[in-house]
């Protein structure tokens, strides 16, 4: 029996889409129950429903405790939003915006269940598993995860299909920064390196406008919002949203014009503030900075220069901005490839992706006989975005200290699996505490600790230097598994590790509103 294509999302910081390949093998923007091809990412509690989208964007100034934004920020980690009782983790919130984005898109789709969801290319593993969970607690049959700019490389990739070609993605989406390397072999794309940056976007570029009518407001009229005592914290809280609205229309605006002008308010004063492109790129020069330190970083691991790159896609809205265009030319020497739009791509690719995963497991997908025997050929390779090893003790000079050991390098195709022997410390140890560390730095202290692997229940009265087999391996989706064994005992650790955002256990309140919650 036919099935309709599954669904690509691009879950973003600031803004989703959600696309579908359709009947003739393209892949379409799905509109949402509004009309409009994006969805803010910004969730409105209200008592027993939750209202996504443009609604909730408009309640930042007027409502914002009931307010959530910029929340994949947040992924991954302990932080956490209370309302009615209830703290709800990134992956709840991520869950709800995903629920509308997929109710709007059944609307004219029908009642497709499978999707893939686009993560940033930099996403650590307990990003990239929390993701997992959120389009598992939104009700969804995951067909996998996808880094966004590989799926803006396909998306690219599909229709002009280039053999020999070495490309770049400049990924600027609202709160992340992506930059890959990959390299065009018809149906083959493999991505050679990968970085990023998980708080630079088009928000932060908001922010320098925002100080900038902040320092504008104050030499006018002598009122600072941010002095604590200047005005209440529900005062601030409201004009800071609003501020900060007007300031993303006025980013918006300079992209088209050389100027433009904001009207402020605050405790009954207002002030009219006139904006040039060229003020807006000199107070932003640090951000620009930023992404071209990265860009050249991720172009030298990739083994190549920047004049060896051909084809440059820039993806993600503010990629709009003059000045980012300029910076690419300058590094790469080429004009950015603009012939898909910039916020549509990574949904387009993730369509591609979800269908040709589809047809992997065997889907009954009705589409048209070339598109289909392009996506059943098609190999995505991509890489590993850090590296991966535990925290074990090294001997240099007589004394012991803990150190990084690395097992999956960073820019390592995917899928691969590594193991390695190491050897307890102390006699009469019981149990086997094995810290999983994600970085570049040899120094522990200076990883992220992704979670633990333990090996409980050992016997007593065991003698030190007893060998430990500790296995790694990344999926193509850049899920992580680790398991150890103790060689003597034959003792075994789970495979799946206990991310350290997790330790506490799982919040089954939550889990239990966000199924039941009903989402506008």
């Amino acid at each position: 029996m036919a099935e309709p294509t599954a669904f690509g999302i691009d879950l973003g910081t600031t803004m989703s889409v959600v696309a579908q390949v359709n009947s003739a093998g393209l892949p379409v923007v799905l509109p949402n129950a509004e009309g409009s091809p994006t969805t803010p990412s910004i969730a409105l509690f209200d008592s027993g429903h939750v209202i996504v989208g443009a609604v909730a964007r408009e309640s930042l100034a007027t409502e914002p405790d009931s307010v959530v934004q910029l929340v994949k920020r947040h992924i991954g980690s302990g932080w956490t939003f209370d309302y009615g009782g209830v703290s709800y983790r990134p992956e709840h919130v991520s869950a709800l915006i995903l629920r509308k984005l997929v109710q709007d898109a059944r609307l004219l789709a029908g009642p497709v269940t499978q999707a893939a969801i686009t993560v940033p290319a930099y996403f650590s593993d307990p990003m990239r598993a929390a993701t997992l969970r959120a389009g598992e607690l939104a009700g969804l049959d995951v067909l996998g995860l996808l880094s966004e700019p590989t799926a803006a490389a396909l998306a690219y990739g599909y229709d002009r299909r280039p053999a020999g070609v070495t490309g770049a993605v400049i990924d600027l989406g609202g709160g992340t920064f992506d930059v890959t390397v990959m390299e065009y072999d018809g149906a083959d794309l493999t991505v050679r390196a990968t970085g990023g940056d998980a708080y630079l976007g088009g928000a932060n570029f908001d922010k320098a406008l925002f100080d900038y009518f902040v320092e504008q407001f104050a030499a006018a009229h002598g009122l600072d919002i941010n002095d604590p005592d200047a005005l209440s914290i529900e005062e601030v809280t409201q004009v800071s949203q609003d501020w900060l609205l007007r300031a993303a229309r006025a980013k918006h605006d300079l992209t088209a014009r050389e100027r433009t002008s904001v009207a402020l308010q605050a405790a009954g004063l207002t002030l009219r503030v006139d904006v040039s492109r060229t003020e807006f790129v000199a107070r932003t020069s640090i951000l620009l900075d930023e992404m071209t330190e990265k860009m050249v970083d991720v172009v030298a691991a990739a083994g190549v220069t920047p004049r060896d790159i051909s084809v440059v896609l820039p993806v993600g809205g503010a990629t709009r901005m003059p000045a980012v265009r300029a910076r690419i030319r300058d590094i790469f020497g080429v004009e950015p490839d603009t012939s898909i739009r910039p916020d549509e791509a990574v949904a387009l690719g993730a369509g591609l992706f979800a269908a040709q995963r589809q047809l992997e497991r065997g889907g009954a997908v009705v589409i048209d006989a070339g598109a289909r025997d392009y996506l059943e050929e098609l190999s995505v390779t991509d890489v590993a975005a850090h590296s991966l090893g535990i925290s074990a003790f090294e001997t240099s000079g007589g004394r012991q200290r803990p150190v990084m050991t690395p097992l999956l390098p960073r820019n390592t195709a995917l899928p691969f699996f590594a193991e390695r022997t190491f050897f307890t410390m102390r006699p009469g140890e019981t149990q086997i505490v094995i810290p999983v560390l994600e970085g570049e730095s040899a120094d522990p202290d200076l990883c992220r600790r992704v979670g633990t692997v333990v090996i409980e229940h050992l016997p007593p009265g065991r003698p030190a230097h007893q060998p430990v087999n500790v296995t790694m391996s990344l999926n193509r989706d850049g899920i992580l598994q680790v398991s150890a064994t103790d060689v003597t005992t034959g003792a075994l650790a789970a495979t799946t590790i206990v991310h350290t955002y997790l330790a506490d256990g799982g919040d089954d309140a939550a889990d239990r509103m966000v199924r039941t919650l009903q989402v506008d």
